[in-house]
């Protein structure tokens, strides 16, 4: 007569108060996020998005890697309202932005707002004295980059809030670019011994503490959540635009600012300030300040318009120019 096989009562047995089968079952979902994670790493940089993507399986996630391009309405064209003040993040086209409006014409502070203050640090001295956050600033028609880069100090990410309800009337600009591209314009960014990459890891952030920023996906992270916020903070006040703008896609980028800011579509170029890595560049429209070449202020009289039109730049206040 065949003997019946024992079963093992495998539910019941506990180790150290803990039942076996679920130790086991945590075991192997643990091998199993790790085999993910493993493979994971040895996709090529330049998939991150994709990454994300896997991670998050969710075209909540895809979208903050894109720029959209139907955030402003036809019918505003050629009329939004300064000031125009950027919200991306360094290395991401503020140098284009920049070079853009003070082609055609109009009044941008690039990095420092004072000849003795950055854009970041007025705009905190404002903040402090319970002003508006530009009050400190100089009076520009466009603020093309605000934070301080490598320093650490990114008022479009710790006084957000403050910018969109202190200029209820204000067109902020984010733009976009592949985060293989962003990553190695960071690393090849050199501030004395150390590149721009490693400067932010160290800097302790909103959103981005210190330690964070080890590999391209955590700043890839970063960047998601800032998009996904901006979107967000911006949405509820209705008298604000929103312009995203794709850095990756010249001729349809260059067109399309053309036409929502009626602006000679000629002076849209990628560019980039690092005259280091770059000699090519032109150095017009440049102020030098503590004996550095930087770019501050630029603009004209006149806004060259599109198709080589002419207009008043019609901004009160200061006088033009403020600086030499």
């Amino acid at each position: 007569m065949r003997s019946r096989r024992r079963r093992y009562p495998w539910g019941k047995i506990v180790l150290f108060g803990i039942p076996l089968v679920s130790i086991l079952c945590v075991n192997l979902n643990y091998k199993f996020l790790s085999l993910i994670t493993s493979s994971n790493s040895h996709r090529a940089e330049g998939d991150i998005q994709n990454n994300v993507l896997d991670r998050g399986n969710s075209e909540y996630i895809k979208d903050c890697f894109k720029a959209r391009t139907d955030t402003v309405p036809r019918s505003l064209y050629g009329k939004l309202s300064h000031p125009f003040i950027n919200l991306g993040f360094p290395k991401i086209g503020s140098s284009s932005l920049h070079s853009f409006f003070g082609c055609a014409g109009y009044r941008s502070a690039h990095y420092r707002c004072s000849p003795t203050l950055r854009c970041a640090e007025c705009i905190a001295l404002s903040i402090m004295a319970r002003l508006p956050p530009l009050h400190n600033c100089i009076l520009a028609e466009v603020y093309s980059q605000i934070d301080d880069g490598s320093r650490g100090n990114f008022p479009q990410i710790e006084y957000l809030e403050e910018l969109v309800r202190g200029y209820p009337n204000a067109t902020f600009l984010l733009p976009f670019r592949k985060m293989n591209h962003w990553y190695r314009s960071l690393q090849k960014w050199h501030k004395n011994d150390t590149r721009m990459d490693e400067d932010l890891m160290l800097a302790d952030i909103p959103g981005f503490p210190s330690g964070n920023g080890r590999n391209l996906h955590e700043f890839s992270e970063w960047f998601c959540n800032h998009v996904t916020r901006v979107r967000d903070v911006v949405s509820r006040f209705p008298s604000h635009s929103l312009v995203e703008i794709d850095l990756e896609d010249d001729m349809s980028t260059r067109q399309r600012l053309s036409d929502i800011f009626d602006v000679d579509a000629t002076c849209w170029g990628r560019v980039n300030a690092n005259l280091d890595l770059h000699p090519e560049l032109s150095t017009e429209n440049t102020v030098n300040v503590d004996g550095q070449s930087k770019w501050f202020i630029v603009g004209n009289p006149m806004i060259k318009g599109k198709d080589g039109t002419r207009r008043k730049r019609n901004y009160p206040g200061q006088p033009f120019p403020l600086y030499p």
